[in-house]
């Protein structure tokens, strides 16, 4: 019973705030979405390359140390990578996945009205 009345405001409300069409209304949201994910996916490029500068510097103050820091910066590339991964997967499922369901959600909701 709750859900049903939580599902019949949120179709209200959504009506509303898209002027009769919140479909459009999930599928802006949904690339908007989209777009900051894929923003925090570019953003491991920058420390990255800020990493990969300091490892130069360091090889080149301490060439003893080449073995050390070339493990590390690997280690911390890879980890910094997974980032960039992450926000590439949040920005394909917001593209792709997540507008079907919520459209899907709201149809079933119009039909149960």
């Amino acid at each position: 019973m709750y859900l049903n009345q939580v599902l019949q405001s949120a179709v209200g409300m959504l009506s509303v705030t898209a002027g009769g069409d919140p479909i459009s209304l999930i599928l802006a949201a949904s690339a908007i979405g989209a777009a900051i994910a894929a923003l925090a996916g570019m953003a491991p490029s920058f420390s990255q390359g800020l990493a990969v500068g300091k490892a130069v510097e360091a090889i080149g103050r301490q060439p003893e140390a080449t073995g050390q820091v070339r493990s590390t910066l690997i280690l911390g590339l890879a980890i910094a990578e997974t980032g960039g991964l992450y926000g590439l997967l949040v920005a394909i499922l917001l593209l792709f996945v997540t507008p079907n369901i919520f459209v899907n959600i709201y149809l079933n909701a119009i039909q149960s009205l």
